[in-house]
């Protein structure tokens, strides 16, 4: 018996060995992607925005984002200490990003391996890694890698009060601490997720009044019950080898076997009461936070979230940046959307699988073996874990598009942390086709005496689930390329450049749009050259305004500001929006007798010179 349990207990400790390895070699992977050629492209308006705010001090850039942005001071006060240590050249700003993406993948394995399984978390954190569209925000002086990563805290907390028969009171803190964190990163978010959750929890407290936390964890085989073994899953936790303490939150002790059974009254009120810390620890950002609601309520940027927009998103969420001539692009587009579906209905029909299916055959009544089936307390945890991924994903988009009927908010950028729940029902989904389906057939052909026919399906089945996965590398490798090589952000390095080597003593350089002078200033002080930069219609931020625009009534400014100048430059960018009617270059060219002008990615230059 001890030599029995001793080769199981090294047999686990090679397990974990392996997976840890497995792991570890995903995470190298991943940073190495994030990465590679962080230095490579210029930086451009968003990013040159966020250097600019964790430019000021802390206390200033509050005031600033108050006055002009839209976010809360999570990032900008990290990126702040981050330029003190490190400087602000376009990789070292960059390399906060791509930390905090490639720190996502090991927490959102742990996430996925206790709510789902190994193989399916392996799966997903693939997926991630690989993702074109978490690359390029990896390598972007913004918020959203940080973001997902916060979310991916969430996640992971999240997955081990829906798995623990007694939820530690670490774990509740853990969830609030990160769910905050989240809030504090993102203002969409600070709405979208705790609606998600929310939303979540009240589902399944309708469905499942008796609350989340189970004994076993989801997907975990009825033979390990009693082999003596301690959950995997419980990590410490509570387990047959290692049992709640006294001090276990949401537990109590059932009167006939002495094991601690889940409260679910307890459940619901720690629910409440630390989503309710959650709220307090973001609550210093309320103020600030509907103040920034109402200045995106007057007018924002963003376009209404037409049919398109939306399959834009997701066709970014998929292979960001593939060619657009590649063959079936449409067919490998829904693909994705069809394995997140086949792995929610897996979800649910695992649960149908555990609580309907008898202990013997259903064809011909021959007893199973009982090690194959899934208990119905792990039935239950399948349909919950179904909930949670479905709510995480779908609620924010939902209620985007919703808002986005009064004020246009939908964008792909704020929901990059929706693809970890949808990358967990596309994993969920490859395992579903490829392991699940085509087991289930090798088993009842098992037993109708045709271990060929079942032979077959089993390797179909791994077959199916091979050729997904090595869909979804190959098609991550063509758009990996494409942003790698052939994708290009605004050239605000070439454009001052360019002004930088022609510039003469008495020119001007003036702006359609105030905050385009940031990313222009980045790289035009590296040259310190003495020429004045101002903006139209006013200076920077003048009117507290992050993206005034040109109207006729400020034509007179234009005359005065350039009274005297014979030379002038003019840097038009973004003036869709900042510039519809074209008013500064045609006010311009009214003065000036000749213009020259010069194209970058992005951005216009128009030397005008000799007054007519």
């Amino acid at each position: 018996m001890n030599e029995k349990l001793g080769s199981r207990a090294i047999a686990a400790i090679r397990a974990q060995r392996g997976e840890l390895s497995v792991v570890v070699a995903i995470t190298v992977a991943a940073g190495l992607l994030r990465f590679y050629r962080i230095d490579d492209k210029s930086i451009w308006l968003d990013e040159s925005f966020s250097l600019w705010i964790a430019s000021h001090s802390l206390w200033d850039g509050w005031r600033w984002l108050i006055e002009v942005d839209q976010h809360p001071p999570l990032y900008y006060s990290l990126l702040h200490l981050w330029i003190r240590l490190f400087g602000s050249l376009e990789g070292p700003v960059r390399a906060l990003s791509a930390l905090a993406s490639t720190l996502t993948i090991p927490v959102f394995y742990a996430a996925c391996r206790r709510l789902l399984d190994r193989p399916t978390a392996a799966l997903a954190v693939v997926i991630l890694a690989l993702s074109p569209f978490h690359v390029q925000f990896a390598q972007e002086t913004r918020m959203y890698a940080l973001l997902t990563l916060s979310v991916a805290f969430v996640f992971y907390f999240l997955a081990r009060l829906a798995t623990s028969r007694a939820p530690e009171g670490r774990d509740w803190v853990g969830l609030s601490v990160s769910q905050a964190l989240v809030m504090l990163t993102h203002n969409t978010a600070a709405v979208f997720l705790p609606a998600a959750l929310n939303a979540a929890a009240a589902i399944i407290f309708l469905l499942f009044p008796s609350g989340v936390g189970r004994g076993l964890g989801i997907g975990q085989d009825t033979r390990q019950q009693g082999s003596g073994q301690p959950d995997e899953r419980e990590e410490g936790g509570p387990s047959r080898n290692n049992p709640p303490t006294a001090g276990s939150a949401h537990a109590r002790t059932g009167s006939s076997s002495g094991r601690m059974e889940p409260d679910p009254d307890s459940f619901w009120r720690n629910w409440v009461r630390f989503q309710a810390l959650a709220l307090l620890l973001w609550l210093p950002w309320a103020v600030p936070f509907i103040i920034q609601v109402i200045d995106v309520g007057s007018g924002f940027w963003l376009p209404p979230p037409w049919p398109g927009l939306v399959l834009d998103t997701f066709r970014n969420f998929h292979f960001a940046f593939l060619p657009s001539d590649l063959p079936l692009r449409p067919v490998w587009m829904w693909g994705y959307g069809a394995l997140a579906a086949a792995g929610l209905v897996a979800l649910f029909a695992q649960a149908g699988w555990g609580s309907q299916v008898s202990q013997k055959h259903p064809l011909h009544g021959q007893e199973m073996p009982r090690g194959r089936l899934r208990p119905e307390t792990q039935s239950a945890d399948s349909d919950r874990a179904a909930i949670l991924l479905f709510c995480l994903f779908a609620v924010p988009h939902v209620v985007a598009l919703l808002v986005s009927l009064r004020s246009p908010i939908y964008a792909e950028r704020p929901l990059i942390w929706t693809t970890l729940p949808y990358f967990a029902l596309i994993a969920a989904g490859m395992r579903a086709l490829g392991g699940l389906l085509w087991g289930r057939l090798s088993e009842l052909v098992a037993y109708t005496r045709a271990p060929r026919v079942a032979a077959v399906a089993s390797t179909a089945g791994l077959g199916l689930q091979t050729f997904c996965l090595a869909a979804i590398i190959g098609l991550s490798a063509l758009s990996l390329n494409g942003y790698y090589f052939w994708f290009q952000k605004e050239a605000w390095d070439d454009a001052a450049a360019h002004i930088a080597q022609q510039a003469q003593p008495g020119d001007m350089i003036v702006f359609n749009a105030t905050w385009v002078q940031i990313p222009f200033a980045y790289y035009f002080e590296r040259y310190e050259i003495d020429v004045p930069l101002r903006g139209l219609p006013v200076d920077l931020f003048e009117r507290g305004e992050l993206e005034p625009r040109m109207e006729e009534d400020d034509v007179p400014h234009i005359e005065e500001l350039l009274a005297g100048r014979d030379r002038v430059w003019l840097v038009y960018s973004h003036n869709w929006y900042s510039d519809p009617d074209g008013i500064i270059p045609r006010e311009l060219a009214r003065i000036f007798a000749e213009s020259r002008q010069a194209e970058f990615v992005g951005i216009q230059i128009i030397h005008f010179s000799g007054r007519k």
